[in-house]
């Protein structure tokens, strides 16, 4: 197994009044913690026109995390794929992060689902899954070794599409043979059929349920294999709202955070047409979070998520969350580091 920590927004809390350069260089010494003790990727996440500041950018951030760590490997959870309108130059970013960080890159994408980040991007909602599907085919052309050239889908083409190559140049190359792995994210069964088409992996959220991210994974093992793809070269990232103390109460450090989370989701969520009401996410998500008082309670929690996905997972610790005191993520952090880590490794 590894583990992962994340996903850092830096999304700020309508109660604190912190400025973003204290968030971002709070999350630079939040990694720095995480590497020290055992986790092998930080990941973060990305959303745009947020009221808090959620973390529009994050290629930056994995350039500013990859110049104060060594060794964790940093990844997206995900990035917002159709919102890329300038696909050689995401390549083009990543691949200087792949080389600064020493080839540490780790890349999720997705489709997203937020009407406001469509409207105000000038992307029709109805093209996600072909921009996201161009978006990985120029990726991988532009990290290889010969030029690139690309014929896009027919509504992306045009006099001034930046979707159509004909043998252009991309340099530099990622450190990494290939390019970063590119792990793609999604719910929905078209979505997650592309990630075993097309994907080094695949990342799911245990907040749909245990049982339908069961049936989600076990799509995306079916697809690789109808893919011709070798499952041992492809890699399972489950992620969840985690919080860990040792004899604390992990709910009320949470609490203002988490109300937050499941507020803005929620909203997010009911604005896209996914649930009826804002708030009906709310049962569900309390249900499955991960909010311990001891480390061995998380140790059985994660035990049963091996018993349903393997033992050759990666599962993310989600307890980076708006409005955490800085010293306490470490803390937590440090626990799970030094006593569930190592139980399984």
């Amino acid at each position: 197994m590894e583990f992962g920590i994340g996903c850092w927004n830096c999304d700020r809390h309508p109660d604190d009044n912190k400025p973003h350069s204290e968030l971002y260089q709070e999350m630079l010494e939040e990694v720095q913690v995480a590497e020290e003790n055992n986790f092998d990727c930080a990941w973060l996440t990305e959303h745009h026109f947020a009221e808090g500041g959620y973390m529009p950018s994050v290629t930056t951030s994995m350039a500013a995390i990859a110049a104060v760590t060594d060794e964790i490997d940093i990844g997206t959870n995900i990035a917002l794929g159709p919102q890329y309108k300038q696909p050689v130059r995401l390549a083009e970013d990543l691949a200087v992060v792949d080389n600064i960080s020493d080839g540490r890159i780790r890349f999720g994408v997705g489709n997203g689902y937020r009407v406001e980040e469509f409207e105000h991007f000038n992307v029709p909602l109805e093209q996600r899954a072909v921009r996201l599907r161009n978006l990985i085919q120029i990726l991988r052309k532009a990290w290889a070794d010969e030029p690139l050239s690309h014929e896009p889908h027919e509504v992306l083409q045009g006099e001034h599409s930046s979707w159509e190559f004909d043998g252009a140049n991309v340099t530099p190359k990622p450190k990494q043979d290939g390019g970063p792995p590119i792990i793609i994210g999604g719910f929905a069964p078209p979505a997650i059929e592309r990630a075993g088409r097309m994907g080094d992996g695949f990342t799911i959220g245990s907040l749909v349920g245990l049982e339908e991210a069961q049936g989600a994974v076990d799509l995306y093992w079916q697809s690789v294999e109808e893919a011709g793809k070798d499952p041992d070269e492809q890699e399972l990232v489950i992620w969840n709202f985690a919080f860990l103390t040792d004899g604390g109460d992990a709910e009320a450090i949470v609490e203002k955070g988490w109300e937050q989370t499941l507020d803005q989701y929620g909203r997010w969520y009911h604005e896209a047409g996914m649930i009826e009401e804002p708030d009906d996410l709310h049962a569900g998500f309390n249900e499955v979070a991960m909010y311990y008082d001891s480390p061995d309670r998380m140790i059985e929690e994660i035990e049963r998520y091996r018993d349903i996905f393997g033992d050759d997972f990666h599962f993310v610790f989600q307890a980076a969350q708006p409005c955490l005191d800085s010293d306490e993520l470490k803390r937590s952090i440090e626990l799970f580091g030094q006593e569930v880590i190592p139980h399984f490794n």
